[in-house]
């Protein structure tokens, strides 16, 4: 298991050329015999990221935002790595190089029956990756299951806030009404007594501020913890 961080720049070394990057790994967990069949792999990998392996003796600074991840990327696949965490991995990146970065794990995702682990705030993103999602309100999920489901039929009142604030180029009807939120967000910290959304949530109950819910199958494996169901 590996992780891409969010920004591909401060996640690479910059004293270090990107063979050495990819290198470093590879020689920590003992990945191949020697030097030189590791570098035949990296070269490997490289023409899958769609990177040249020519471009292994340069330097992070010599790359753009989208190839630098793309070495990210590339690094945490040099390991045999079955499961990417990928931490809001293209969030630092602009729209158009978003795209490219998503249809090449789609890609890399089928050629190597990788499994990721994607975490962002995008629900764009979300949408088209995602094959399950789980919704968290601080560090709690409070919804889960198939992304077609989480989007078309959302249950606990946070997803269907997220959903209602989205922006979108087309107006989706959602299956249940959205819900409105105010005040603001409590402390990750110290974090408020039952269900943590209860304080901002219009459809509270007593009992939400006392009880944090218990799972509730929806059918489908979609999943939902609010005391309304």
């Amino acid at each position: 298991m590996q992780i891409v961080f969010q920004d591909p720049y401060s996640s690479l070394d910059p004293r270090m050329m990107v063979s050495e990057i990819i290198l470093e790994g590879m020689g920590t967990h003992r990945v191949l015999k020697n030097r030189k069949e590791r570098l035949e792999r990296i070269h490997e990998i490289m023409n899958l990221v769609g990177l040249d392996g020519s471009m292994l003796d340069r330097y992070p600074h010599e790359f753009s935002g989208g190839q630098r991840q793309r070495v990210g990327i590339a690094r945490a696949l040099a390991v045999e790595s079955e499961i990417l965490i990928l931490d809001e991995a293209t969030s630092a990146l602009d729209v158009s190089v978003q795209a490219q970065i998503l249809n090449l794990l789609r890609s890399l995702q089928q050629k190597l029956s990788l499994s990721y682990i994607f975490i962002t705030h995008n629900l764009s993103v979300v949408e088209y990756i995602a094959d399950r999602v789980a919704v968290m309100y601080l560090g709690r999920i409070v919804e889960e299951g198939p992304a077609e489901d989480i989007f078309k039929n959302p249950a606990h009142p946070y997803t269907r806030a997220l959903l209602a604030a989205a922006p979108m180029i087309e107006e989706k009807q959602l299956a249940t009404t959205p819900v409105r939120i105010s005040a603001d967000v409590a402390s990750a910290v110290n974090p408020p007594a039952g269900c943590h959304f209860h304080p901002r949530c219009a459809e509270r109950k007593d009992e939400c501020a006392q009880v944090f819910p218990e799972k509730s199958a929806l059918g489908n494996g979609h999943d939902v913890r609010c005391h309304l169901y």
